[in-house]
């Protein structure tokens, strides 16, 4: 719908596709109310996110965010947090960075803050709790398959004052690693290239009879 108006075109591609592919449930969900017909047709790879060594030791004081997700929120936020942020905390933006400078930022700091805005599947909320942040914000609706406690702190869209207490409340306590950790390997296994495989194979299993 992004990249057409035309409704047509999309009903005769979804109606003519003989296998749809999705990578989250919230997409699927979309899909079986938008096209119907075509509820048997679906099936769901999970994405698959890399392992990198994380010390929490040399996590520092940092709280990281990308402003071309909702940049009116996230200016918001922003200007609401700016006389109550400690000054030994320190805000990075996510922006014309290689993909490496954005694991790096993203390793460093403590806080993720997510201005997710009806995303298909969110990467960049899931990426930084695997890299050891709070991630606080708006889920974009596909990142609730994901979003639990104690890693990550929902936010309906557009409560921006919410939002801005719960990363002075967050700011204010000791992050529990430990439990951090814990979550983390779920994730970590659940969106893991093991399991993808995995997920691949048992479609292509499923569809062998079209061929």
């Amino acid at each position: 719908l992004n990249f057409t108006s035309d409704h047509s075109a999309l009903n005769l591609a979804y109606t003519k596709a003989k296998f749809i592919l999705t990578v989250s449930s919230h997409i699927n969900r979309c899909v079986k109310i938008a096209f119907p017909e075509s509820k048997n047709k679906i099936f769901k790879i999970n994405q698959y996110i890399k392992n990198y060594k994380v010390n929490y030791k040399l996590k520092s004081r940092i709280i990281t965010y990308m402003p071309r997700k909702l940049p009116d929120h996230s200016k918001l936020v922003l200007f609401f947090l700016k006389k109550y942020l400690p000054k030994n905390w320190k805000i990075v933006r996510l922006e014309n960075m290689s993909e490496h400078d954005v694991i790096k930022n993203l390793i460093k700091s403590k806080i993720f803050l997510s201005f997710s805005n009806l995303e298909g599947f969110g990467l960049p909320p899931l990426e930084a709790a695997t890299l050891g942040n709070i991630v606080i914000g708006y889920t974009g609706q596909a990142g609730n398959e994901y979003w639990n406690s104690p890693i990550f702190k929902k936010i309906e869209q557009g409560d921006i004052l919410n939002f801005v207490e719960k990363i002075n409340s967050t700011i204010k306590k000791k992050i529990n690693y430990s439990a951090i950790n814990i979550h983390k390997k779920k994730l970590l296994k659940n969106y893991s290239k093991k399991n993808q495989e995995k997920q691949i194979l048992e479609i292509l299993k499923r569809i062998k009879i079209y061929f």
